[in-house]
């Protein structure tokens, strides 16, 4: 199992708030049998500049590598969860912001009312600036405009990723249906902490064996492996 996105990272926003905790949060993906975590702080072009955002993400990293060095972890990807910003498809701080080594973006949509150039303007992103683009916890957009939400969802070119919770909870059978027909990519845990929001992959994937069959899930892990790995690879 590979965590496509979460907040482990220490002191740098909402998730973590110091090393001990991001230990216990790895500790947990660890006994889940994860391979391998993209670390994914928040970043707002509003209030956050690239270089400085980077260097925080950099001293929260070596904290978190000299906290684990005694323990076995899964692979560390630096990242971003890029919180979408108006014309970001020709900002070319994007760049800075991509996982690990590799062209490959992580974007938050708005939670606003979405307007058409805003879907424009994320598809747009391959386009103009050569990225891929991993759309973020999909789910938390179903109630914006269908023909919007399907622009996002038929592009070949975006990577749909869910939280494990969607599967989670009680409507788990629309969650089993995306990820049946192929729109659901990838999962992550979005994970915070280790209560309130905590790893949940392994419940996630065992959901997904006992409703859909262990295909679905050997499917998945194939899938996600394939793309974890491109991470490491230089642009």
């Amino acid at each position: 199992m590979f965590d496509f996105h979460s907040h482990i990272l220490p002191g740098i926003d909402d998730g973590s708030k110091d090393a001990k905790t991001s230990v216990n949060m790895i500790a947990e993906e660890i006994r889940q049998g994860v391979s391998g975590i993209a670390l994914t702080p928040h970043f707002y072009a509003d209030t956050d500049d690239p270089e400085t955002f980077l260097e925080k993400r950099a001293r929260a990293f070596d904290e978190l590598r000299e906290a684990t060095k005694d323990i076995t972890c899964p692979t560390l990807i630096p990242g971003a969860e890029v919180h979408y910003y108006r014309g970001m498809s020709r900002s070319e701080n994007l760049r800075k912001l991509c996982l690990g080594e590799s062209n490959y973006i992580l974007v938050e949509l708005p939670f606003r009312r979405w307007q058409q150039y805003i879907v424009d303007d994320v598809k747009d992103i391959g386009n103009n600036l050569g990225l891929n683009v991993i759309i973020a916890h999909f789910e938390r957009y179903l109630d914006q405009d269908r023909k919007l939400v399907k622009q996002i969802t038929e592009d070949e070119d975006l990577i749909i990723q869910s939280n494990a919770e969607f599967l989670l909870e009680n409507n788990s059978r629309r969650a089993l249906r995306y990820l049946k027909d192929g729109t659901i990519d990838i999962l992550g845990s979005d994970c915070h902490n280790t209560d309130t929001r905590r790893p949940n992959l392994k419940d996630a994937m065992d959901l997904i064996g006992k409703k859909l069959g262990d295909g679905y899930v050997t499917g998945l892990e194939e899938k996600s492996r394939a793309l974890f790995a491109r991470f490491e690879v230089k642009r």
